[in-house]
């Protein structure tokens, strides 16, 4: 990373320690500012940053993540405005909440970027869907690629989007979880071993996510070449369809979109 940044983060849950182990293996000097200081103590060794409980720690910071649940922001956000740098740049992943709102709450900066980023941040392997403020300058654009892309991609969409990519990419790896969840519990109904099934699924989906990733080839192609005419995957195939898999999944991505908007309102 270029520019050495001192990085202020408002909350330190699973999202916001994955931004952080990405951040400081770049070199960023981090400060968290948390409720609970007790509870995330172990960060300041772990991901060798300083935790506190002061927001005056934010004052010397050039750019602030907001990285506390949506629901929390309404009541909370507008007592960290006096320790918000001029033109600090702030960056926000929490789910509804627009650039606009965050505006009001920080007036002293127009440099206020939207990001979605899903929990394969984690092990860096995230995927980051990020959007400007009506004002935000595209220098500040760059810089949320550059961080953001320490922890995975990273994709520019419209703010208007964010929804869609939040029920996408954001909900996304639970999509793959409850397959794996459900995969498990039919294994072992068929008298598979829990852990050899446990094995199996974790090395099956791991193997077919990199296929997908490295193809050339559209997924419903490579579905297709897995499904032999008469086969066993083509039996298990016409259940799915019958029981109607497609039409579920696209309810679920609907019901994603729409709970963004509640949130966002609430």
């Amino acid at each position: 990373m270029g520019k050495m940044r001192k990085i202020g983060v408002i909350g330190s849950g699973s999202m916001g320690q994955a931004l952080i182990s990405g951040w400081t293996e770049s070199g960023s000097s981090v400060v968290a500012v948390v409720r609970d200081v007790a509870k995330y103590q172990h960060l300041e060794k772990s991901l060798g940053i300083e935790v506190t409980g002061d927001r005056k720690a934010l004052v010397d910071c050039d750019v602030v993540v907001i990285a506390i649940k949506p629901q929390i922001i309404k009541e909370i956000l507008h007592e960290f405005q006096p320790f918000i740098a001029d033109n600090a740049m702030v960056i926000s992943v929490a789910v509804g909440i627009t650039t606009e709102f965050i505006g009001k709450c920080f007036p002293q900066t127009v440099e206020i970027v939207k990001a979605m980023p899903n929990t394969p941040s984690q092990i860096h392997m995230g995927v980051t869907c990020i959007s400007g403020g009506e004002k935000c300058s595209e220098n500040s654009v760059a810089v949320a690629i550059e961080l953001l892309s320490s922890v995975g991609e990273v994709f520019v969409v419209p703010e208007s989007q964010q929804a869609a990519v939040g029920a996408l990419s954001g909900s996304g790896p639970a999509y793959l979880f409850f397959l794996a969840e459900y995969l498990q519990q039919g294994a072992e109904q068929l008298g598979l071993g829990a852990d050899l099934a446990d094995q199996l699924i974790r090395a099956t989906l791991r193997g077919s996510a990199e296929l997908l990733a490295q193809s050339e080839l559209a997924a419903a192609d490579l579905r297709r070449q897995v499904t032999s005419p008469g086969g066993t995957t083509q039996a298990a195939m016409e259940v799915l369809d019958s029981r109607g898999v497609d039409q579920a999944i696209g309810a679920a991505l609907a019901a994603g979109v729409n709970r963004s908007s509640e949130l966002g309102k609430s």
